[in-house]
């Protein structure tokens, strides 16, 4: 049996990990990204604490702030891999934005739509900072390997050997990057479907899941090639 001093040691850990930890449970739903806004953090909290409702939440409203908790999540999660990638096509700011519509839903629920609004914009223009024109992308992987100029100190003969290596190195590069984006964003798109309570959101989500299959399927299939293969 614990003594009182053992007993106040632990709740004075367990609040201090809670106040101080950039993630939060909401009603038995633990974050994983709020890391990436501190004003998230503060309005979860609000909530729980009963800071915008009139007494004890009902079922429903309990699930909307769950649903709407797991979306923030989604779209922070998103944003982290856009600034991992360094850059993204336009399809994944459309996802961002789908993910933003519907949190404003979730928060036009529960009367908290200009709280959100407070921080979501920002956090859809850091993934829209890294977006690229996919036309730029296309031209630029048409590139022959011949058309690639290195410069490379040392004889032609060594010249031409590091040009062929670093051009397969790219090349290598590029496959495992699609996968991984491509796997991630499939990821992304389960867990959309998973948490959108809008059947329109949902089906999107659902489409987008198929279209992308044989994309990723392909690169998949390139990516696994690459095992056991040298530079």
């Amino acid at each position: 049996m614990q003594d009182n001093f053992s007993v106040r040691n632990w709740k004075n850990k367990t609040l201090y990990k809670e106040e101080y930890s950039p993630e939060i449970n909401v009603y038995g739903y633990q974050t994983e990204h709020f890391d990436m806004c501190p004003g998230a953090k503060a309005l979860f909290k609000g909530i729980l604490a009963g800071d915008y409702t009139d007494g004890v939440p009902s079922a429903k409203e309990e699930a909307s702030v769950i649903a709407m908790a797991k979306l923030h999540d989604a779209l922070f999660n998103m944003e982290k891999k856009a600034e991992g990638y360094g850059e993204v096509d336009r399809s994944y700011l459309t996802q961002a934005e789908r993910l933003e519509k519907e949190i404003y839903m979730q928060a036009r629920n529960l009367d908290l739509e200009d709280e959100v609004k407070a921080y979501i914009p920002g956090h859809i223009d850091r993934i829209a900072n890294v977006v690229v024109n996919p036309a730029d992308v296309s031209e630029q992987d048409d590139l022959e390997t011949d058309d690639i100029e290195l410069e490379i100190p040392g004889d032609e003969s060594t010249a031409t050997v590091d040009k062929t290596v670093q051009a397969k190195a790219s090349k290598q590069d590029k496959i495992i990057k699609d996968y991984q984006r491509l796997k991630d964003l499939m990821q992304t798109e389960l867990d959309m479907y998973k948490s959108f309570e809008s059947p329109e959101n949902k089906e999107l989500a659902k489409e987008r899941l198929k279209k992308l299959t044989p994309e990723f399927q392909a690169a998949k299939k390139e990516y696994e090639k690459l095992k056991g293969v040298k530079i």
